[in-house]
């Protein structure tokens, strides 16, 4: 995609497969009539600011925001003067979601503030989702799906945000916060300390501060015992063969795994199954 200013909001056409993402970068006259459109809408901010209308409410945003709107609810961006912006617009059909109807209940139009790693995480998939539209690949359809899924989760399951303030030490340990209630369901992604920071936008020192505080445990120790939590639970509970644990746990190498149950445990993954039978 190449960074053509608009100074008309662009047209919303979902292809066949019903997931669309726009690149929309503003010029210093762009306008945008209400509109109202049947699908979800997941807009992040890359950089700009002003006021987004939705419905009978108004909404002051800014570049790393995240701007969710509900189907059905009329919308329009009036950029800040001097702050025309720059926008990636995921567009989903509702149909998608026909599985289960209360998602669509739990998609709150609202502007998303100040949550680095939230924002980041939407990013990321909207990211993906443009390399996989301007693919001619027969995948596309299936992986841009497969990712507007995933955006659709990821928005429907975070809390209402809270007003937006100037960022402080408190912020940041909230911030890292949220990740760490996070983590009993990502503890086995692949990442690094760096990766993690740099989604919370902070400094690798300021985020290990901030875990070592909330914890009492480094980010690496409280990592791998949810993971090792985890496989306890699977060996006593399943029969699914310890490679597979291992597996599901986020360890790629076996002998690793090995290491680390029995050094939080005391005993092997195939003793400690016999014993919690």
């Amino acid at each position: 995609m190449n960074e053509r200013l608009n100074d008309r909001a662009v047209a919303e056409r979902l292809p066949r497969w019903g997931v669309l993402v726009i690149e929309s970068h503003h010029g210093p006259e762009f306008t945008m009539d209400w509109r109202t459109h049947p699908f979800i809408k997941v807009v992040y901010v890359l950089r700009g600011g002003g006021t987004f209308h939705l419905g009978n409410r108004d909404d002051l945003f800014a570049t790393g925001d995240v701007v969710v709107v509900a189907p059905g609810v009329r919308n329009r961006i009036v950029d800040a003067p001097g702050s025309a912006s720059s926008l990636y617009v995921a567009c989903v059909a509702r149909s998608h979601l026909k599985f289960d109807t209360t998602i669509i209940d739990r998609i709150h139009t609202r502007v998303i503030h100040g949550d680095g790693h939230f924002a980041s995480r939407v990013a990321t998939l909207l990211r993906r989702m443009v390399h996989s539209q301007d693919n001619t690949s027969p995948d596309r359809p299936i992986a841009m799906v497969a990712d507007a899924m995933k955006l659709i989760q990821l928005t429907a399951s975070r809390p209402e945000s809270s007003p937006r303030r100037d960022k402080n030490a408190g912020d940041l340990l909230q911030d890292v916060g949220r990740y760490i209630e996070t983590l009993p369901t990502r503890f086995f992604e692949d990442t690094t300390i760096d990766e993690v920071a740099l989604s919370l936008g902070m400094s690798r020192r300021s985020f290990t501060d901030a875990f070592q505080k909330l914890t009492g445990e480094t980010w690496l120790t409280y990592v791998r015992r949810l993971a090792i939590q985890h496989a306890r639970s699977r060996l006593s509970e399943t029969e699914l063969p310890i490679v597979s644990i291992a597996f599901e746990c986020g360890f790629n190498d076996l002998s690793t795994f090995y290491r680390q149950f029995k050094s939080q445990c005391g005993v092997s993954p195939a003793k400690y199954r016999t014993q919690s039978k």
